[in-house]
């Protein structure tokens, strides 16, 4: 199988950062720099036009200078921002990095991070990214083709319309790819790392946590609005995906308001 390095050539390092998730969803405008966001801990989701990429724990995402994106946060805890510039970078203006199985970033990240810190670190810092860097490749099992992207678009056009749907029929949802439920999965999970009905729920918890931070709703109003006709299952369901029940979220955001 081939592979291909990722084509990053003349980095400067401008600022290597420390970013804690944060409750709710925030919103980049016009990126000033390109940067690489290294995830350690947690899970995070980036959207940008309809293309969604999720961020977890050992994973790297490209964003390129002059990028504007969603953050919407799935599950608590932190990355490591290289912001810098460079003199060669993917056309893409956001691309996630992919690396061996089983390879683990965190020495390196941690390395890059230590050295960076350090009076006269620059070097050190730089030379560790671009150790992390020789690991990325292309692979066909990871990379998603504009012609799969074509195959998803009428299928995560559906979903958004039909997310508050009880009767979502997710078993149905290959048909509108025209693709079998095998392969349907299979590009679900190398566009988004999980599997259909992960992903609507996924998509609903992110519809909750929105319409939590209204104090307008109930919560019984709230899992009708989601897709679910018993409070109880939606609260359990909120909890698993969170950590939180939707009750303890709320008084979380409004805490962090004030």
């Amino acid at each position: 199988m081939d592979k291909t390095v990722y084509p990053f050539q003349g980095i400067t390092p401008i600022s290597i950062l420390k970013d804690m998730s944060k409750v709710g969803s925030r919103q980049m405008d016009c990126r000033r720099s390109h940067g690489f966001i290294i995830k350690l801990h947690g899970c995070t989701e980036y959207c940008s036009g309809n293309e969604t990429w999720l961020l977890s724990a050992g994973q790297v995402l490209y964003v390129s200078q002059g990028a504007s994106y969603f953050i919407r946060e799935v599950e608590p805890g932190y990355s490591y921002v290289v912001n810098f510039s460079c003199t060669e970078h993917p056309q893409t203006p956001i691309e996630k990095l992919h690396f061996p199985q089983g390879f683990d970033i965190t020495p390196i990240a941690e390395k890059i991070v230590s050295s960076w810190q350090k009076r006269d670190g620059a070097y050190s810092a730089l030379s560790s990214l671009y150790a992390l860097l020789a690991k990325t490749v292309f692979t066909e099992e990871s990379y998603v083709s504009t012609r799969e992207k074509r195959l998803l678009t009428p299928v995560l056009e559906y979903l958004q319309a039909h997310i508050s749907d009880p009767e979502l029929p997710i078993g149905q949802l290959s048909e509108l790819a025209g693709v079998s439920d095998v392969y349907l999965r299979r590009l679900f999970k190398k566009q988004f790392d999980a599997s259909p009905a992960t992903y609507v729920i996924r998509e609903r918890m992110h519809l909750a946590k929105s319409l939590l931070e209204n104090e307008g709703f109930s919560v019984a109003q709230i899992a009708l609005q989601v897709g679910y006709r018993d409070p109880l299952y939606f609260s359990r369901l909120f909890k698993k995906q969170t950590g939180l029940s939707p009750s303890e979220y709320r008084k979380q955001h409004m805490d962090a308001l004030f």
